[in-house]
């Protein structure tokens, strides 16, 4: 069979799974327009002397040296990064003025209120008071937490929960959040039922799979604007593969390219040659392992036994890690994989061929 763009297309929205019936919750991030409100710059982490940078749209941003409580920050990425696999590391913190209780996935909350900030959070009370001033030389006391209350404050429930965090630049990026401490804007929340499948749930987001789904929308007429919404994301098609291999392979290989994404301007200060190639190739590979999981179920079982000899996984975080010398681990086994004289007679079927041209030649790849 002859695949062309369409006929993918077709394929996927066939698929009856959706993230919604995968997840507890996909939501939305914090309002824009608190953004002004609350975000501000640290010099370094977890340090109470921070440079304030409030985005006013009518004025430069102005830079002042304060001190707020770090209790109330919490570290912030919005739309303007690009997340792929991991979240960039970013100067922004964000002042959330709300207690969260529990420990569960699902929190309760609750906003302090002006008289608990001045006594708890006498300088974090005083910038809200800068913020908050009538004019240039008229201000007022905050006579209530309205002054400072997010408009959408759903996202509050899921904080310290792990989460898929989804932005929408050329393609979704799909970054986990794995202490799910981050505030974010310009993005999608993704808390899922299963904590074991985030891993493999965000390689697909990341996948060429993923560049399939605006055309998906536009064809159910979802899609009216560029702008992604939990509405939009939740119908965005789950199929698992059918060996529990392949989807080892797929969450192992993304906790690779969790920590080679995370080291790339260390690798870019020491100048290690091949680092972008690396990167490619276990992308690659993960890009196959989900293409044939959608849409053929016939790979060469020889690539998934040679695959699973190398590419093992690890009990300890090790994506998480700032060792240098791990790259070449994983340099090791790429070289082992592609050295393989089994891994030369690996084939793929002309179907499978055909559905790398296509997508090829539709820059999807």
């Amino acid at each position: 069979m002859f695949w062309s763009k369409d006929d993918i297309v077709e394929r996927l929205s066939k698929i009856s799974r959706t993230l919604e019936d995968v997840s507890i919750e996909v939501f939305e991030g914090v309002p824009q327009k608190n953004d002004f409100l609350h975000k501000v710059s640290l010099s370094r982490e977890y340090c109470t002397d921070v440079s304030n940078g409030c985005r006013n749209p009518q004025s430069n941003i102005s830079i002042e040296q304060v001190s707020i409580e770090k209790e109330l920050m919490y570290p912030y990425m919005d739309g303007s990064l690009s997340n792929e696999f991991t979240i960039r590391s970013t100067r922004y913190q964000f002042m959330l003025p709300y207690e969260i209780l529990g420990y569960g996935i699902k929190k309760e909350y609750r906003i302090y209120q002006p008289e608990e900030i001045k006594t708890k959070y006498p300088v974090a009370y005083k910038q809200l008071m800068e913020i908050n001033h009538k004019s240039e030389t008229e201000r007022c006391e905050l006579d209530s937490a309205d002054c400072y209350r997010l408009e959408n404050e759903s996202f509050l429930q899921y904080i310290n929960t792990p989460k898929i965090i989804v932005t929408n630049h050329l393609h979704l990026q799909a970054s986990y959040d794995p202490t799910g401490h981050h505030v974010f804007a310009d993005a999608v929340g993704v808390v899922l039922g299963d904590p074991t499948i985030y891993h493999y749930i965000t390689a697909v987001l990341n996948s060429s799979i993923s560049r399939a789904f605006p055309e998906i929308l536009s064809r159910e007429k979802m899609q009216n604007n560029n702008k992604l919404c939990p509405k939009m994301l939740k119908r965005f098609p789950i199929e698992f593969p059918k060996k529990q291999i392949t989807e080892t392979l797929i969450s192992t290989i993304f906790r690779y390219l969790i920590y080679l994404n995370r080291q790339k301007d260390l690798a870019k200060a020491y100048s290690i040659p091949g680092y972008q190639n690396l990167i490619d190739f276990y992308k690659r590979i993960s890009d196959i392992l989900i293409l044939d999981t959608y849409i053929t179920n016939d790979l060469d079982p020889k690539l998934l036994e040679i695959l699973s000899e190398n590419i093992t996984s690890s009990g300890e975080e090790f994506e998480y890690s700032d060792d240098i010398s791990l790259l070449i681990g994983l340099q090791e086994i790429k070289k082992n994989i592609l050295g393989s004289a089994d891994f030369r007679k690996c084939k793929f079927s002309n179907e499978f061929t055909n559905i790398l041209a296509t997508l090829k030649n539709s820059r999807v790849w």
